[in-house]
């Protein structure tokens, strides 16, 4: 029953066509206390416009890092998507964000909304990965950047898609935030390479990892240490 209702205002609030058409048609700006986000992008899906309306686009991930970020965060975001959550973070912690975004076709759209919202930024248009042989990559050409899936490639070519972790600084962040479609996996496996990671807040994707590989993911958090402090629907903040 509780499944039944939660898709009922699911689909009337958060991912209703009809609102969505209508929200588009008339604006393309999404206004969140003192953000401004700008939404132009063909691969965004119309009926997820209206959560513009109601103020539940990515309300998981706000409500957990509105209830726990703060200045003392140095944060690292994988999937800035349109920017919402960068610029959020950006404007609570008063820091510099290291941003990953591998979707080629809403990079510049993020940009700008960082750009607009006055945020201290670097954005790198690559994975990070912790191998220098891995060939995880995410299927950045998905016509909707939501549906984004984590695949495996087998062409050299796709190398260029990734940046080695240790070939970038990341002894400033002691902050990671992730919603990447599938990744936080790989991440969260490799967390006890990020010596300075204190903080981890994430978006668990179970329906792209499966059962086996979210069960890995708590053990592994467990056993580096990471402590489970507040979850919401689906987002997670664990501390160490």
């Amino acid at each position: 029953m509780k499944n039944l209702i939660f898709k009922i205002l699911y689909y009337i609030f958060h991912y209703n066509y009809l609102l969505g058409a209508v929200y588009k048609f008339f604006s393309t700006k999404f206004f969140y206390k003192n953000l401004k986000i700008d939404t132009k992008i063909k691969s965004f899906p119309t009926p997820l416009y209206s959560s513009f309306i109601f103020k539940t686009y990515e309300v998981n991930d706000r409500i957990v890092i509105e209830k726990y970020l703060s200045k003392k965060n140095k944060c690292i975001i994988f999937g800035g998507g349109l920017g919402f959550i960068p610029c959020l973070v950006s404007k609570i912690s008063k820091k510099k964000i290291l941003v990953f975004e591998i979707n080629k076709e809403i990079i510049s759209n993020l940009k700008k909304n960082l750009i607009l919202n006055k945020s201290k930024f670097k954005l790198i248009n690559k994975n990070l990965v912790f191998n220098k042989k891995d060939k995880f990559v995410f299927n950045s050409n998905s016509r909707n950047f939501l549906a984004s899936a984590l695949k495996r490639k087998f062409s050299k070519n796709y190398f260029k898609n990734n940046i080695y972790y240790k070939d970038i600084s990341l002894k400033y962040y002691n902050t990671l935030i992730i919603d990447a479609e599938g990744y936080e996996y790989e991440i969260i496996k490799n967390i006890s390479k990020l010596k300075n990671i204190k903080y981890i807040f994430f978006e668990l994707h179970t329906n792209i990892l499966g059962d086996l590989k979210t069960k890995a993911l708590f053990k592994i958090l467990r056993k580096n240490g990471f402590k489970k402090k507040f979850d919401f629907l689906g987002s997670y903040f664990y501390l160490s």
